[in-house]
């Protein structure tokens, strides 16, 4: 003990005469711990009396992925896909698509967009979120849930997320530049806010977004957000604020532990990895 401590004085001592540098240590990199594979009774009893869909939007035969990390085309929504179907094998699986795709065990839906602008460079992102708040509004499943297709669910314990849907009828992630201002200031396909909020409230994310059959509420929102994405077509946390706005209806805003971006690595109690930040795959080690 007293030999640590004079070792510990004698290294700030001579990096203060400049005799050594301090070395800092680099950041950890965890692996991935699941601590809950399976669910309990009562949860696969519940799972199994209630009928659920989970929502993809792929446009453009090329996958592109603005956070970093490299995908392999020919699994176009994995590791999505794969680790969902993992806890939830009876689910409906449903991809709105510009192309011929085929994925065994999913439901594809060739679509045109109505989004105007199609020239603009973010028409496909704009596209992919119309389809997200269409598909939560036509889905007849009692749990539905749209996400991106480059996350990474850890544990069982994404049964959390049907149980808070049902309470609160429809849930969105909390966006990691939280402020909506600053979102729009750092953002690409932002604009100004021109409402009386003065960008001073909350910014949403768009993966995992999740609406109970029958939510009123839920209805009133997401059609809003549609239909501002379809005319007035921008960044989609910027869509879901005036949808909000407009409604005076807004969504349960679910905490960074269910959409781990750049940012929040090592946050602990971890549900839902987004993997497509190319600094969140490598904190977690996922190859």
């Amino acid at each position: 003990m007293i030999s640590a401590i004079k070792k510990r004085v004698i290294n700030s001592f001579l990096v203060f005469i400049g005799e050594k540098k301090v070395v800092e240590d680099a950041p950890k990199k965890v692996g991935i711990v699941d601590r809950k594979q399976f669910f309990t009774h009562n949860e696969q009893s519940f799972i199994d009396t209630i009928s659920m869909e989970f929502i993809f939007t792929e446009f453009g035969k090329n996958r592109v992925n603005a956070g970093g990390t490299e995908f392999n085309n020919e699994e176009r929504i994995d590791p999505t896909f794969t680790s969902l179907k993992k806890y939830f094998p009876k689910a409906k699986y449903t991809v709105f698509t510009d192309f011929d795709l085929k994925i065994k065990g999913v439901n594809i839906m060739k679509v045109d967009s109505p989004v105007v602008d199609p020239e603009n460079p973010r028409f496909g992102y704009r596209t992919g979120n119309y389809f997200k708040f269409k598909g939560l509004l036509e889905s007849e499943a009692d749990f539905k849930c749209a996400l991106d297709s480059d996350m990474q669910i850890l544990s069982s314990k994404i049964i959390a997320l049907i149980y808070m849907t049902q309470k609160f009828g429809f849930c969105v992630p909390h966006n990691v530049r939280q402020l909506l201002k600053r979102d729009m200031e750092i953002s690409l396909d932002s604009q100004l806010i021109t409402d009386e909020s003065q960008g001073l409230g909350y910014s949403y994310n768009q993966s995992p977004m999740t609406l109970w059959k029958g939510d009123k509420r839920g209805g009133i929102y997401y059609k809003a957000c549609k239909e501002i994405m379809k005319n007035e077509p921008s960044r989609g946390s910027l869509v879901m604020w005036k949808a909000a706005w407009k409604t005076g209806v807004y969504p349960y805003v679910l905490p960074k532990q269910w959409c781990v971006c750049s940012g929040d690595e090592g946050v602990g109690d971890e549900v839902i990895l987004h993997i497509g930040h190319n600094s969140v795959a490598n904190y977690y080690n996922i190859k």
